[in-house]
């Protein structure tokens, strides 16, 4: 302690010459002025360095620093927040965890409900199956059983057959076929139908396989062939062409108009071939260094020949002149005309009919009729009326009746056939 006082009194003692040298500045004190002397214009020494601070005295505690303080505060602060950090992370941790815990027990339960769903449809499957196996099973059983029945009637079918009754049932559905055929053939003139008895017949010779039946069979082929080489009438073609002309006999017009076709189309003399262009009448033929009246005669009379040749044409379509070879036509009213389209509508139908008829003279004379009329009542510069009859005069070249082969050989030797199984009984 002896070393540390020893500096401590030394500035004391400092302190108080600072103090003593300070000049009085109490009012009323004079500054005390030195006296000059010799040394005054000596150099002056430097001042003094400035006195320490002074040392608290001994025994008091110094003042505590701010800036340890501040730092601790800020120290303080850092621990806060890091403290409210974790709280505030933990917080959210357990929420997570808990939001977690219960997605995973709500997938839990669903997987638990789909597992027993899958369970449950499971056995009724099984079930399923098994029944269906059972049913299965039932259904071979009765298909076995079944095909014993067939083995069975298919083995008494053939020892029928084999004997003389299934010969007799064989020859009794040949000729009702063979019947059939005739009946389509005579009746109808059908050749498609007959045909397909005929190949009925065929297919049952050939399955029944009999050698006293080979005769039989060799006349049903020839009859076949026959029939089959007969040319045949495409009947649905040219019933679908007479419903053409039906209609274009209801809209071509006559020469007098009606309300089917209220405008007659017949050709105007100005529609007739023009003449050929007569020379000279393009331009004035004159001199170029003709006069000036001369040049205006010539191009007055030109604008005159094209006027009267404008106004001509124009006129023109008033009037009609046409060659009627019945002019009865010409008087007819709108209600006869009516009546005429009626009455050849009509007679198309009676043509239909008579095509599937087969009457060929009752086709072409009623076909003959409405080209005629069509001939004689319709405007012919029509292009309806042309098609008409161009289509009608097609019809009636169309031959609808042709020679059909009969079935003679077929059912003489039915008859033959018969004849000998009913010998060979008799003799049994």
């Amino acid at each position: 302690m002896a070393s540390g006082r020893a500096p401590l009194d030394g500035r004391n003692d400092y302190n108080r010459d600072m103090t003593d040298k300070t000049p009085d500045t109490t009012p009323g004190a004079k500054p005390s002025v030195p006296s000059p002397t010799p040394a005054s214009t000596a150099p002056v020494p430097p001042p003094p360095p400035p006195a320490a601070p002074a040392s608290p005295p001994a025994g008091k505690k110094p003042a505590p620093v701010r800036k340890s303080s501040s730092g601790l505060v800020f120290m303080l602060l850092i621990l806060g927040v890091l403290v409210v950090a974790m709280a505030a992370a933990l917080w959210y941790q357990r929420q997570q965890s808990e939001r977690t815990t219960r997605e995973i027990a709500a997938r839990l339960d669903t997987l638990t409900s789909q597992l027993n769903q899958a369970r449950n449809d499971a056995r009724q499957a099984i079930t399923l199956a098994q029944t269906q196996g059972s049913r299965l099973a039932g259904l071979e059983t009765a298909v076995q059983d079944a095909q014993t029945q067939f083995d069975s009637l298919e083995q008494t079918w053939q020892s029928f057959s084999d004997s003389s009754a299934g010969d007799a049932v064989l020859l009794n559905d040949v000729e009702r076929m063979l019947a059939l055929a005739s009946q389509q053939l005579r009746l109808a003139g059908n050749v498609s139908n007959a045909i397909v008895a005929m190949e009925t017949v065929q297919a049952r010779l050939a399955r029944a396989d009999r050698p006293r039946l080979a005769s039989l069979q060799q006349a049903v082929n020839g009859d076949l062939d026959r029939l089959r080489a007969v040319p045949l009438v495409d009947v649905p073609a040219v019933s679908g062409r007479i419903d053409r002309l039906i209609d274009l006999v209801g809209r071509a017009p006559l020469l007098v108009p009606d309300a089917a076709a209220p405008e007659v189309t017949s050709a105007p003399i100005s529609s007739r071939e023009p003449g050929p262009p007569v020379a000279g009448r393009s331009e004035p033929d004159i001199a170029a260094d003709a006069p000036w009246w001369q040049r205006t005669r010539a191009e007055m009379g030109l604008w005159w020949g094209q006027a009267l040749r404008t106004l001509g044409g124009e006129f023109g379509d008033l009037i009609s002149i046409q060659r009627v070879g019945n002019p009865d036509a010409l008087l007819l009213s709108p209600d006869q005309g009516a009546q005429l389209r009626g009455n050849l509508r009509m007679r198309l139908l009676t043509a239909q009919l008579s095509l599937l008829m087969r009457q060929s003279d009752v086709w072409t004379s009623e076909l003959d009729t409405v080209e005629r009329a069509l001939a004689g009542q319709f405007d012919t510069h029509s292009a309806d009326t042309q098609q008409a009859q161009r289509l009608a005069r097609e019809l009636a070249a169309t031959r609808i009746a042709v020679s059909v082969p009969d079935l003679a050989d077929s059912l003489s030797a039915l008859e033959a056939v018969r004849a000998a199984g009913n010998g060979a009984a008799r003799g049994e």
